[in-house]
Formats: C-alpha cells, structure tokens, sequence
C-alpha cells in the first residue's frame, strides 16, 4: 500500500481546492440571498376590505356550500397572499376576524368543537360556556362559545341552514370580557347568506 500525503491550508481545506469550496459556499448562499431579497422588495400583500363590500367564500374541498357576507364597518384589511376560497382572516386595529364556510356537516356542536381545540392549542386560550346561539338578523341557527386567554377574549360561533351547510365566525381581540361589544357575533351574522348543503 502506497501513502498518501494531504496537504491543508489554514483554512483546513486540501491546498488547490479552494475554488471548490467557494463555489459551494456561493451554491448554498446565493440562492437564499436571492429569495431572501426578494421577500423584504415584495412584503406582505395586505387587501383592504371598503365598507359594504361583499365578499364569498366557497366550501373545500367538496364545493357543496357558499357564504355571502359583509364585515361591519371600515378600515379592514386582510392579507391578499393568504386569500383562500373557503376561510379569511381580517384585521381591524387590534381586532381579529376569522370566517369559514364547511359543507357536510352533521353535527354543529362538533364542528365548534373541533374548530376551537386548534385555537386552543396554538395560543393558550381556552374556549367555555359552550351554548346554543341564534342569529335573528340571518335567522342562521348554531353554537357560540367564549375565548379567554390571558390578555384576549373573543368568541368562535357556528351556524348552519339545517342542509348541512355551516359557517364560523371567530372573533378575537385585546380585553378580559368575552361578552365584550367587539366580539358580539351578532354584527357580522346579520350579512350572513348561507346557501348549499
């Protein structure tokens, strides 16, 4: 067996490849610089919502159920990259809108239900006072429960049209007061249109 001699520099890299290693430093960085500049030259899309604009939100992934609604006065904005066809998220000052349409849906106690634990989980909260809920201004029928966390209260509410159709509402925002006036479903529910099954 022959003996072979590696020679390092004082980068510890074999004398004469150099080159080698820069060129997969720059494979690896060059890439991500490009994305990352990319990013910070594009930011975040952000759609603002005017004041009586109806929006539409389908059911995925069966296409059974579609939602009509309208958010309740101005100065909402959503971000437009994340814009899906069966939830969107608004925000209004330190208030937090979430709405989603679902098709199918047997049991409306149990969807709040499996809708809520995610919530849950993520931020801490914890969801009570689970009770029945009716909307007058829709004439939808459903579930509303409180959100607590720490420094949030809100309120996550689910109605259906008795076809299997069923909408959610989650509605988040600074205080202690889950009955607080901002977190009222009632404002939101009454645009409500509810159609399919």
């Amino acid at each position: 067996m022959g003996e072979v001699t590696i020679r390092l520099n004082r980068l510890g890299l074999e004398r004469g490849r150099m080159w080698q290693a820069v060129l997969a430093a720059l494979a690896i960085a060059l890439p991500m610089g490009v994305w990352l500049g990319l990013e910070r030259a594009l930011g975040d899309s952000v759609q603002s919502i005017t004041d009586g604009e109806t929006l539409y939100l389908q059911s995925y992934p069966v296409a059974g159920a579609g939602l009509k609604f309208e958010l309740p006065g101005d100065g909402w904005t959503s971000p437009g990259v994340h814009f899906a066809d069966q939830r969107q998220n608004f925000t209004r000052d330190h208030l937090t809108a979430s709405v989603e349409v679902d098709s199918g849906v047997d049991s409306l106690e149990r969807l709040l239900q499996r809708r809520a634990e995610p919530i849950v989980a993520q931020n801490g909260y914890t969801y009570t006072d689970l009770r029945e809920y009716t909307d007058t201004g829709s004439g939808l029928t459903g579930y509303r429960a409180d959100i607590i966390g720490i420094d949030t209260a809100g309120s996550i509410t689910v109605v259906g049209n008795d076809k299997g159709a069923a909408a959610i509402l989650v509605l988040l925002a600074p205080g202690a007061d889950p009955r607080a006036e901002q977190v009222d479903p009632a404002p939101y529910l009454a645009s409500f249109r509810l159609e399919g099954e």
